[in-house]
């Protein structure tokens, strides 16, 4: 490669912290970053001992201003937040982390409603990641169970930088506090690597249970014939005994072929989490996916979107929770007030006839 042009790689070309320094404050003193360019050209000696490129330049201009933007407005998410454990809702838990390449790391937070729905209804929790609900990016954990109308109840929201083990833990860990140590009986995740991994570690004694709906999906993109699909699903929920299954399980890789497919290999070596069988002596409350997360998420993007910001977006998650209180609310003035259809004998009706 032709000397002049070694500082055009990406190896030799870096944005210094001084450098950086220097394009905030020509910024805030009103030159465009073009003109910044310029100077620091002039001032260094050239393109060739600058170090960087112009679209660096920029790069590292936007960088800051996104810096900035995330600052204040993790700033305002929190205002909001406290604001509301002062006005009301005093038993508002809020715990965040925060890191020192962001202002605002992690946070989880749950109302007081939640709190007590979850004391209420610890059997069964649910909890999955969704994206592009916020302008920032972060992954949103929604926890949720099944209150007493069989309806979905949210227990608590997270907001994730990443989704590392360590992420993980650390959200689930805010949980248990937050439930004063109360751990689930069983929990309903995907296939994630990284969720069980955080559940083992958390939640020891819970059953942890994959999701179905995955685990179908998973079985189409992995060996891609709706046969295999459709006898999978048999396996994944019919209540056969056990030594049935074992066969109807060979009998499936010996069709297919595939004794050596890694997909299959882990979702058996996984099956003791899936099998309808295996789980009959747990109570899930009616959950066998995560659904109702999804079904939440679903909800919630009549309300948010990819372009708010933390503090609005929190603001449209509290206007949809509200929403679905209500129809909570709703379930209770009806067991209440009215009196339940009782089930008639046939042969009862036929007799007074």
């Amino acid at each position: 490669m032709a000397q002049e042009h070694l500082h055009f790689l990406r190896s030799n070309r870096k944005v210094t912290d001084s450098q950086a320094s220097q394009i905030r404050n020509y910024k805030c003193a009103g030159l465009r970053t073009c003109d910044i360019v310029n100077l620091m050209v002039h001032q260094s000696g050239g393109f060739e001992r600058l170090g960087f490129i112009r679209k660096d330049a920029y790069n590292k201009e936007k960088a800051i201003h996104q810096a900035k933007t995330v600052e204040t407005d993790a700033e305002g998410l929190l205002g909001y937040l406290t604001l509301k454990i002062d006005s009301s809702d005093p038993t508002l838990f809020v715990k965040y982390a925060i890191d020192d390449s962001n202002p605002l790391g992690h946070i989880f937070w749950s109302d007081s409603i939640s709190q007590r729905d979850y004391m209420c209804c610890t059997d069964a929790l649910a909890f999955d990641t969704t994206y592009r609900t916020n302008a920032f990016h972060k992954p949103l954990v929604i926890f949720v169970g099944v209150n007493n109308h069989f309806r979905t109840c949210v227990f608590g929201f997270a907001l994730l930088m990443n989704e590392t083990i360590d992420t993980y833990t650390w959200v689930l860990e805010a949980f248990l506090e937050c439930m004063q140590e109360r751990t689930p009986r069983v929990v309903i995740t995907d296939r994630d690597t990284s969720m069980k991994a955080s559940i083992m570690k958390c939640f020891p004694d819970a059953v942890h249970r994959l999701c179905g709906w995955h685990l179908s999906t998973n079985a189409t993109t992995n060996i891609k014939s709706p046969q295999f699909t459709k006898a999978f699903r048999n396996l994944l929920y019919k209540h056969y005994n056990i030594p049935r299954w074992y066969e109807k399980w060979e009998a499936l890789l010996d069709k297919f072929e595939l004794h050596t497919n890694a997909w299959v290999d882990t979702t058996y070596a996984n099956r003791f989490s899936w099998v309808e069988k295996f789980m009959k002596t747990h109570f899930f409350g009616g959950m066998t996916t995560t659904k109702r997360c999804e079904s939440i998420n679903s909800y919630l993007k009549n309300f948010v979107n990819c372009k708010l910001p933390l503090r609005e977006f929190i603001r449209h998650v509290d206007i949809a929770l509200r929403n679905i209180r209500q129809t909570e609310q709703y379930d209770d003035f009806i067991s209440f007030s009215t009196k339940p259809p009782y089930p008639i004998d046939a042969a009862l009706i036929s007799y007074l006839k």
